[in-house]
């Protein structure tokens, strides 16, 4: 695969301008052997709109996995590494890139990039990261205490609405730059600070040696999910974007992984049969290879291995909401047939 590139939009080549929509995205990768694909790699300060932290290992292997279903592996694709949403959506607006994985889904953007979006890869949660020095355990033990948030932002607003929804009174101690923020919530100058669930994992992850001093209280505000966003009317593409991203998460709730996928395609139970090509429908259906679930398998594992890999073990985070629906969370496949 070549390597991650980071560039402004503005300098982006028109000689990149892709077959636009419309069902021909497949084919046009097909002939140039060649996929484009953006992450949003955000900086370490928010830029008050995009609510999440770095995501974009997640994405890279989403990417990752289109490609290698499209084309049978990962040498004809390059991705694109952006410092927020709003450009790798004109990216792809503009047909420089064929697909972005780590967007923020709204009727704003939808209309707006004339993009249509896939489904969650990771659900995000408003929480509160807190020293387990300060004792305590429960949402109601920040009655009257101070809180730190980042100003102006979304995660402010939801704080405050959702606190007085509760009757719990809190003092606010407002930050104009996340690495004041972070550094607040090391040294205990406020009880706890709130925002995404991603992004306060990200800064406990930089606490280093002092990573593990720090929790999760178990209440959470709201829901952000993190999509794939394509053209808006290039179906076929979708539906490959699509189902490609449930073929991982039918893999992991049938037990296929990385490690065992080859062995698993000889099984003969239907729901492993459809997945893994024994029953060919569905990849005659999306125009793919017979075996194009086994191959993106057998490259980058099942959905729970690529969320370990990427988010679980760099930001000490456990499933949560991106647990199995079968476990209590919210991923689930559409039927693959």
């Amino acid at each position: 695969m070549r390597a991650l590139l980071a560039f402004p939009v503005a300098l982006l080549s028109a000689s990149l301008t892709f077959v636009a929509a419309q069902g021909q995205t497949p084919d046009a990768v097909r002939a140039a052997k060649h996929l484009d694909c953006g992450v949003v790699n955000e900086p370490d300060d928010w830029n008050r709109t995009d609510i999440h932290g770095n995501l974009s290992s997640l994405g890279s292997d989403i990417c990752r996995a289109v490609a290698i279903a499209i084309l049978g592996g990962e040498d004809g694709l390059e991705i694109h590494q952006f410092p927020d949403e709003k450009e790798a959506l004109a990216a792809l607006k503009s047909g420089t890139i064929h697909l972005t994985t780590t967007i923020s889904p709204d009727t704003t953007v939808a209309t707006r990039y004339g993009v249509g979006f896939g489904p969650p890869v990771y659900y995000d949660t408003q929480r509160f990261l807190i020293s387990r020095a300060v004792g305590i355990t429960e949402l109601s033990g920040l009655r009257d205490r101070l809180i730190c948030v980042l100003d102006f932002t979304e995660p402010e607003r939801t704080l405050q609405d959702e606190m007085a929804a509760r009757g719990i009174p809190f003092a606010l101690m407002g930050h104009s730059e996340q690495g004041e923020m972070d550094a607040a919530i090391a040294v205990r100058h406020c009880a706890a600070g709130t925002a995404m669930e991603s992004r306060l994992a990200e800064s406990r992850a930089n606490f280093h040696a002092r990573t593990a001093d720090f929790h999760f209280l178990p209440d959470r505000f709201g829901l952000e999910p993190v999509v794939p966003a394509y053209r808006y009317g290039d179906q076929k593409f979708g539906l490959i974007v699509d189902w490609t991203i449930y073929a991982l998460i039918e893999a992991e709730a049938l037990g296929i992984t990385q490690a065992n996928v080859v062995e698993a395609a000889k099984r003969e139970d239907l729901r492993a049969s459809r997945l893994l090509g024994g029953d060919f429908a569905t990849a005659q259906t999306l125009g793919l290879a017979r075996d194009w679930a086994v191959k993106v398998v057998g490259s980058l594992g099942n959905y729970g291995e690529i969320f370990e890999r990427t988010v679980g073990k760099p930001y000490h985070l456990d499933r949560g909401l991106n647990r199995l629906w079968t476990d209590g969370g919210l991923m689930r496949p559409l039927p693959l047939r």
